[in-house]
């Protein structure tokens, strides 16, 4: 699985690296493209641009590696495990229930907040109950990261994704509102149908009893007595050769339900190879669900930007008269606080921070001595690193267009939107729908490809921008449900151990109805 995502990632690299030899740089000005001759990507390159791509993006490598290290804490408290098994508990025999809420979930708020990398923290916690409930891994995904992707296609007030086109294109933040509720609404139900139809859940009883007795044998040499051991043995005997007795049957089945819901979960944990500090039976999960959530709640307050979003000055006046107080003459929260910004203007750095200070809590609530509070943090940190790292490597082409922009010679994307849009010479919604997918395979940042489509959308009318602002941050959100470009989406595969293959072969049909559906909405626009 790994090798398989390095090698999607490294196609899109090499994809553009060939282009780079093909196509022309340039720069698009007043209706025109100044061609500035070939650019290419040189062999030194081939080495330098994805080191240059980790440290350009090494903040994220450090927001996904501190999610592990906070969930490798509350996987030591046990109270995690505790929180998991409840939930699961709560929907056996109403497991699809609980996919549909968390499609929900996570697709209303991704489209309300545009916070995407922040709610991933959510990912493991959801991710987890629902494999245990014995769906698989793809399904897994598709419900946690997949609806956080569709609540960006389908973004309302989301300000990493609704603000940046207000601003960059001047829009209002309800621009054309209604029809972005009934793309929410319609893209939500085509989800929820689309997953729930190819979910698949485990049916390999047999072979499932097996891998898990094999477990279930290594903790009972720890945890039990020699009649312990024999009783598990005695039941995956009866398991593995399907006896017909009723009782057995109903017996065996039961225990290889717990059996797989454990190894299910068990395979998700982000500190699996960290014990529990504790052997207690019971663990109160309150104070841990207390903490989980206000920290979240925090962290999504304070990296929405209020002001730019709708004129909202309140957190600003906040931070602005707390800084200003002094004790003498001197400012002791400016100089105690030095560095931090007010709510609304909080960035990846500071969520870092709320979940280190969350962790820390956690654990001297639930009385970790400093040590065990340092190897699970740890422990997290090392199982989400590959996943830290694919991330950013996602970003290989970003990298290169980032740094072509300070160089004043374009990109070859300049010349491919100029050949593109040359295509018609007023607003037509499905060039520009084009224009922006491909766009968003090499920009897989919403505000890069808004800035870099600007020069060639602005000079439509008043009502034509309206529509191109939702037109383009939705099929951005299309490209990145499906491009391996995408650091969301590469996240989530690494996380689940799905291949980038398997999943392209799963959505490419749900991206599809989703990009035309897109258009029709958009085209419907157009001619009212």
């Amino acid at each position: 699985m790994k090798r398989n995502l390095l090698k999607a990632i490294g196609i899109s690299f090499l994809i553009f690296v060939v282009l780079s030899w093909i196509i022309p740089v340039g720069t698009y000005s007043d209706g025109e493209l100044t061609t500035n001759g070939i650019d290419a990507v040189g062999l030194f390159d081939l080495v330098g641009v994805p080191v240059s791509t980790i440290l350009t993006f090494a903040l994220y490598i450090v927001v996904f590696a501190v999610i592990g290290g906070l969930y490798g804490v509350m996987e030591k408290t046990g109270a995690l495990t505790a929180w998991t098994d409840k939930i699961t508990k709560k929907f056996e025999g109403k497991e699809k229930r609980f996919v549909i809420f968390t499609i929900i979930f996570f697709v209303i708020l991704s489209s309300v907040t545009g916070l995407v990398l922040p709610l991933f923290v959510l990912v493991p916690l959801f991710g987890a109950v629902i494999l245990a409930l014995n769906y698989d891994k793809i399904t897994a995904l598709a419900s946690t990261v997949g609806a956080l992707l569709v609540g960006s296609i389908a973004s309302t007030y989301g300000f990493n994704v609704t603000g940046y086109t207000k601003n960059i294109l001047s829009l209002d933040m309800s621009n054309e509102i209604w029809a972005k509720v009934i793309l929410l609404v319609l893209l939500t139900a085509i989800l929820i149908f689309f997953v729930l139809k190819f979910s698949k859940r485990s049916t390999a009883v047999k072979a499932i009893a097996k891998a898990d007795t094999k477990k279930e044998v290594k903790e009972a040499k720890k945890e039990t007595k020699t009649e312990a051991k024999k009783e598990v043995k005695a039941e995956t005997k009866k398991a593995a050769k399907g006896t017909t007795k009723k009782a057995a049957t109903k017996k065996t089945t039961t225990k290889t339900k717990k059996a797989s819901s454990k190894k299910n979960t068990a395979s998700l944990a982000v500190a699996k190879d960290v014990k529990k500090v504790t052997t207690k039976k019971t663990v109160s999960t309150i104070p841990l669900i207390v903490i989980f959530v206000l920290m979240l709640i925090v962290s999504l307050v304070g990296m929405y930007n209020w002001y730019y979003s709708f004129d909202i000055e309140f957190f600003n006046d906040i931070h602005t008269a707390i800084m200003e107080v002094k004790i003498g003459d001197f400012a002791i929260f400016e100089h105690l606080l030095s560095g931090s910004n007010a709510l609304g203007y909080w960035g990846n750095a500071e969520f870092v921070f709320m979940m280190i200070v969350a962790a820390a809590i956690i654990a001297w609530i639930y009385k970790l001595k400093l040590g065990e509070f340092v190897e699970s943090f740890i422990a997290g940190v090392k199982k989400m690193l590959p996943t830290a790292i694919y991330a950013a490597l996602a970003s290989v082409i970003l990298t290169i267009l980032y740094q072509a922009s300070y160089s004043g010679t374009g990109t070859l994307v300049d010349t491919i939107y100029a050949q593109t849009f040359g295509l018609s010479d007023d607003f037509n919604v499905i060039i520009t729908g084009v224009a922006s997918l491909i766009g968003s395979f090499f920009y897989n940042d919403l505000y890069y490809l808004l800035a870099g489509l600007t020069p060639y959308v602005m000079n439509f009318d008043a009502d034509a921008l309206s529509i191109v602002g939702l037109l383009i941050q939705s099929v951005a959100g299309v490209g990145m449900i499906i491009f391996p470009t995408s650091v969301i989406l590469i996240a989530g595969l690494s996380y689940f151990g799905v291949k980038w293959t398997h999943w392209f072969k799963y959505i490419w049909k749900f991206a599809l109805a989703v990009f035309l559906i897109i258009l029709l909405i958009c085209c419907i626009l157009a001619v009212m």
